[in-house]
């Protein structure tokens, strides 16, 4: 029988996933990273209720908004990425002229976010937005969740990665390795998030995955998220007019985009 304290650790957790994205959303100095914290909540949460859906605990409205919620954002994380791993890519090769590329990428990141402020100062409508979620989740049957919820939402999540791994090695395609990379995260967010929801399902899961299943997740994830920031970066260098040594710097991210299949 599951214990009575899974649905109280779980509406603590998903607040505190709501206070954490509130704040991220408030204004602060670096707004680069906070949207990329934010972005980085949303996901988590998302993966709790993703867990948790049950007959009776429907998130399928909060889920559909937070997913909103995160899109929104993604213009401007995805922004700041390249120009992180612009720095990245140069600091391994100083010689190739990634200084010109760099600021020309700085310049578009600050534009959008300038723009983003000018239509959402505040992002008040995305506080609006978080508050409708946290009155949804208010609304929950909490006391209804179970141990066999945990159970079944993990094995939902293993399927799933493990049919997009399947389709992803098959088709290389970039999209489908996107679709991958998700499952991934979701699932080791899943695996993170057990232990306080329900410590002795997460002792028994960590007995029977003796390499430690989370960790090698974190990784395989940190991979396929490289090879994403490549992509997008490669797609803006093609493209960008007057680059001096376009070649040699697709060469170099050529040389680092294998993508880890099998």
């Amino acid at each position: 029988m599951s214990p009575p304290a899974i649905g109280p650790a779980a509406r603590a957790l998903a607040a505190r996933e709501c206070t954490a994205i509130a704040e991220a959303l408030s204004p602060q100095p670096d707004v680069h990273d906070a949207v990329h914290r934010a972005r980085k909540t949303i996901r988590r949460l998302r993966a709790l209720l993703a867990l948790l859906e049950n007959s009776h605990f429907e998130t399928g409205q909060a889920d559909a908004a937070l997913r909103r919620l995160g899109q929104g954002l993604s213009a401007l994380r995805d922004a700041h990425v390249v120009v992180d791993t612009c720095q990245r890519l140069a600091a391994q090769q100083p010689a190739l002229p990634w200084a010109e590329v760099g600021r020309r990428l700085t310049v578009r990141r600050d534009t959008r976010l300038a723009q983003a402020l000018a239509r959402d100062p505040a992002f008040a409508r995305r506080h609006a937005a978080l508050g409708r979620i946290v009155r949804d989740l208010q609304g929950q049957p909490w006391e209804s969740l179970a141990r066999r919820d945990l159970r079944k939402g993990l094995a939902r999540s293993e399927r799933r990665t493990a049919k997009a791994e399947k389709r992803a090695a098959r088709s290389r395609d970039t999209e489908d390795l996107h679709r991958w990379r998700r499952r991934v995260r979701r699932l080791r967010m899943q695996l993170e998030a057990l232990p306080t929801l329900d410590s002795a399902l997460a002792a028994s899961i960590k007995r029977s995955s003796p390499g430690q299943q989370a960790r090698a997740l974190h990784t395989l994830g940190d991979q396929l998220g490289w090879q994403q920031d490549l992509r997008m970066l490669r797609n803006l260098v093609r493209v960008m007019p007057g680059v001096e040594g376009r070649r040699a710097l697709l060469a170099q991210m050529d040389a680092e985009g294998v993508a880890p299949l099998g």
